[in-house]
């Protein structure tokens, strides 16, 4: 084999053949400029929201300017992003997040805020949800569900940070970069994830001035870079943030490693089209990682389930703690394009236990925010509030 021979095979993983655009829903498309205006317009009024709530004090914090208006934003351009997906699975988890952001991240903090009992020692009281908080009650619950279910359960479903990448940032995928440098490129959030690691063990031990310094050094790490990671959408694609610098994204992805989590790949009837190259917004090379390992574990997959649900071949499939309690099914393209399109009972049941779970965790929040929503009236200790101290 020639030395340009063997360069061509090692691009395949990389760069394949992909089936026409009519027969898959998930490429990439090119949107015209005044919706690339557009989004970028809503980047800069998130980003002026977050900077107005923080440091301007104009108006008196409006929701029409805080650090909520990027969750009105979401929801905004979320009824956009529903109404227009052809992919029937991703449709229906664009509801559950557009609808999760809405309730739990924006209505609840903004209209009935509640504090946390939480471990260690804060600057402030977390209202809920607090999930980014280490040592919260939020924060131990979604750890343990990525670790059962991988960090799809927040990063694909329930999660701001994807949310308006996902919605507002959605007509710039099409430049997400590909091959192998921006693959390689994916380390640079473990530089984050090490700072996060340390202002998590200072929030966990005794405040000190060092220690408060730099949880608040951490926060303007995580911020500015968040912020301007969405206005160079044009560049690094809608995902930018989510691949290389979220240290958040990388602490579930480790869980993604350890726990049940992955997505199996079948060897045997993978045709090689490269769709799942294509339709994947984190850059993954999954055809070559499946090739090589008959699975894709990284931590860089958050389960978007895009590959899972356009792989023709049905080759693709869906592995967490529910295949090993029941490993006679499998969750690939047809069950999960199923369950999305079905309109039966059980799809229907499963509707309204998710909706009465969102109603019944706000109008808890109505009670909760009356009753113990001022520091002074919650204990601030976790285990105590657990009843696991006494």
């Amino acid at each position: 084999m020639t030395a340009r021979a063997a360069a061509t095979k090692g691009r395949k993983a990389f760069v394949t053949k992909a089936l026409p655009a009519s027969k898959q829903r998930s490429l990439a498309g090119k949107y015209a400029w005044w919706v690339q205006g557009l989004t970028l317009t809503a980047f800069a009024y998130a980003f002026m929201g977050w900077l107005n709530e923080s440091y301007l004090y104009l108006w008196d914090n409006p929701i029409w300017l805080n650090r909520y208006t990027e969750y009105a934003i979401i929801l905004g351009f979320g009824v956009w992003r529903i109404l227009a997906e052809h992919n029937p699975y991703t449709r229906k988890r664009l509801i559950v997040l557009v609808s999760c952001v809405t309730v739990l991240w924006w209505l609840i903090p903004w209209l009935f805020p509640f504090f946390e009992p939480y471990v260690g020692y804060l600057g402030t009281q977390p209202a809920f949800p607090s999930l980014h908080t280490p040592g919260t009650l939020t924060f131990f619950a979604v750890l343990g569900a990525v670790l059962l279910f991988g960090r799809r359960i927040i990063c694909g479903w329930n999660c701001p940070c994807v949310g308006i990448r996902e919605t507002v940032g959605f007509p710039f995928r099409h430049v997400t970069p590909r091959g192998p440098w921006a693959w390689r490129l994916r380390h640079t959030k473990w530089a984050f994830f090490a700072l996060y690691v340390v202002a998590g063990a200072a929030v966990l031990t005794p405040l000190n001035s060092w220690s408060s310094a730099f949880v608040g050094a951490f926060a303007l790490i995580v911020v500015i870079p968040y912020f301007a990671s969405m206005l160079a959408s044009p560049v690094i694609g809608n995902r930018g943030y989510c691949r290389y610098l979220c240290p958040y994204g990388a602490t579930f992805g480790l869980l993604n490693r350890v726990g049940f989590y992955r997505v199996d790949f079948d060897r045997h009837t993978c045709n090689d089209c490269g769709v799942c190259n294509n339709v994947c917004d984190m850059g993954i090379p999954v055809l070559a990682l499946g090739r090589a390992k008959g699975r894709i574990d990284v931590a860089d997959c958050m389960g978007c389930g895009r590959c899972v649900t356009e792989c023709g071949k049905g080759s693709l499939a869906f592995h967490d703690v529910r295949s090993v309690l029941a490993p006679a099914v499998r969750r690939d393209r047809s069950r999960l394009r199923a369950w999305a399109t079905s309109r039966g009972k059980a799809a229907l049941a499963q509707e309204a236990v998710f909706a009465a779970v969102l109603l019944t965790v706000l109008v808890g929040s109505v009670w909760l925010s009356s009753a113990v929503g001022t520091a002074n009236e919650l204990s601030t200790d976790l285990w105590a509030s657990l009843c696991l101290v006494h």
